[in-house]
């Protein structure tokens, strides 16, 4: 058993690093696109249309991906003063509590995504004439995403399910 959860500890982790490196990807690339779009109308006098849908289609996915990036770093806001105060097993109970109506939601954002990803099959953008599915995919996938780290971080913090970031005490000391 043992060697399983090992197994799952190290498909989470190269999951981390890929949508770490995805995510830090989809930033260059935004930024990018931004200041051609800039530097082409101001400089250049001249629109470059195709600039403004990466930028945008970028920061979308880069929303959906980061958030669940947030998730694994326990960096949502949450109020969890009363929690922490709980005894350990009315405050596992809370953590499951929050943990089950948040994947419920995500849960309802996926299954209410699968309309726009039906549209987006007959549908392309405007400049760049990509597949709409594409962007509406970011929905369902960060949906799935931020329940993962939602779930790796219940059973990870099993023991001390409210307990302080390690990284927000080293963050305070700096």
């Amino acid at each position: 058993m043992s060697s399983t959860f090992k197994t799952l500890g190290t498909g989470v982790h190269l999951l981390r690093k890929a949508m770490s490196a995805i995510v830090i990807l989809l930033f260059s690339l935004m930024m990018i696109a931004v200041l051609a779009q800039v530097g082409g109308r101001y400089v250049f006098n001249y629109s470059i249309a195709a600039a403004s849908e990466i930028a945008t289609f970028s920061q979308i996915w880069l929303v959906m991906l980061g958030a669940g990036i947030a998730m694994a770093r326990h960096q949502h806001v949450a109020i969890d003063l009363v929690p922490a105060q709980l005894p350990l097993p009315l405050a596992r109970a809370a953590s499951l509590l929050i943990a089950a109506v948040t994947v419920a939601f995500l849960c309802v954002l996926a299954y209410g995504s699968l309309p726009l990803l039906r549209l987006g099959a007959m549908q392309t953008s405007a400049v760049m004439q990509l597949p709409m599915w594409l962007m509406y995919l970011c929905l369902p996938a960060g949906a799935a995403y931020i329940a993962l780290e939602l779930i790796v971080s219940v059973v990870e913090r099993w023991n001390d399910p409210f307990a302080t970031n390690p990284s927000d005490s080293e963050e305070e000391a700096a």
